[in-house]
């Protein structure tokens, strides 16, 4: 055999196989065993319900679903992110999530992540998280440069800057608001940790150890003003008439850390953290000698910044409730004016009559 022949059949060898390991993975992708072991696992529980069941409906609807799941479809599925692949990143088209594809069972996910409805994976997806790279739909690639666990994502934490990227990018992905006013920024996902859960409220005394030298002024004024609004607002008689829902109107400005949700908050009264954030990623940087790094993330959202946290609470129209209450009762106007202000908005001294000065209730 000449070496002409034995190039061409070596050549043609390689072709046949690469030819053939393409064909198989193009109609034959190992992610459908997960899909498929998915379905099958589904099957077997439905099937021990419906033989479960006892009432005809209930049997015809699980009979229903049992036939779909023994004959399913396998397919990529993926979720559509806000967004384009640009070309200076070397690709283009949709910018979409497809680790679904494989980790197709949604209660798993869920169990796993149990802040799921606070951070929905049919907005953000997997890789704004967990890294990698979403589109790939072959393992070793989509796994590349992935990170696994909350300690992995927590170790990327050596400066301030990858969690800047973090919200920076969680802000992309969050669909636009009607309201050009409610323009997202990097600051609005102040709440979460670089792991995508709530940053924790470490609490003001963790603060005030260090703070309590160093920016004494401010803490002095803070501590005397701004810690004691709530002990203000238990003694209201609004506060005190009004039901569980007027209640969480003033829960929201006058304590720190409220959880709409479970109606909790880390501290009464507006401490530090009402307006650096959740104290868990800076105090963490200060308690291991990176103050610089601590400082930027809790000047995020303070005065000067892009994203303003005062403005939600500092609103014109937020004590529209206390006006419609004290109108309807003919309450006195000092629910306008509260006491502790008296001296910084008016010039007035403790014994000054600011009465004068206050708007009337018609």
């Amino acid at each position: 055999m000449s070496i002409q022949r034995l190039i061409f059949f070596v050549l043609s060898a390689l072709f046949f196989i690469g030819s053939s390991m393409w064909i198989k993975d193009e109609f034959s992708p190992k992610w459908i065993k997960y899909q498929k072991e998915y379905y099958k696992e589904q099957a077997i529980k439905v099937e021990n319900e419906y033989s479960a069941a006892s009432s005809i409906k209930e049997k015809e609807l699980l009979g229903k679903r049992l036939a779909s799941l023994k004959r399913p479809v396998y397919e990529v599925k993926q979720i559509l992110l806000k967004g384009d692949y640009s070309w200076d990143k070397g690709q283009n088209g949709d910018k979409v999530d497809r680790c679904i594809t494989c980790h197709i069972d949604e209660e798993k996910l869920k169990a796993k992540h149990p802040n799921a409805k606070e951070f929905p994976f049919d907005i953000y997806g997997c890789a704004v998280c967990h890294g990698g790279i979403g589109r790939a739909l072959n393992e070793e690639v989509a796994h590349e440069g992935i990170y696994y666990h909350k300690r992995q994502m927590e170790q990327r934490l050596v400066a301030a800057e990858p969690l800047f990227e973090f919200w920076s990018e969680l802000a992309n992905l969050t669909p636009e608001e009607s309201d050009p006013n409610l323009r997202l920024e990097m600051g609005d996902f102040k709440k979460y940790s670089i792991t995508g859960d709530k940053a924790i409220y470490v609490g003001s005394q963790k603060c005030l150890k260090c703070h309590t030298g160093l920016t004494s002024p401010h803490v002095e004024r803070w501590q005397r003003i701004k810690f004691k609004t709530f002990e203000r607002v238990k003694e209201s008689p609004d506060y005190i008439a009004g039901n569980e829902g007027y209640r969480k109107t003033c829960l929201k400005c006058h304590t720190t850390g409220y959880d709409e949700t479970t109606g909790k908050y880390s501290e009464e009264g507006v401490t530090c953290e009402a307006c650096h954030g959740a104290g868990e990623v800076f105090s963490y940087f200060m308690d291991i000698g990176k103050a610089p790094e601590g400082q930027k993330i809790a000047k995020v959202g303070t005065f000067g910044t892009p994203y303003n946290i005062c403005g939600p609470c500092h609103h014109t129209r937020n004590h529209e409730m206390r006006l419609k209450f004290f109108q309807e009762r003919g309450g006195d106007d000092e629910w306008f004016f509260p006491q502790h202000t008296t001296p910084y908005k008016t010039g007035l001294t403790e014994k000054g009559d600011a009465s004068k000065s206050l708007p009337k209730i018609y």
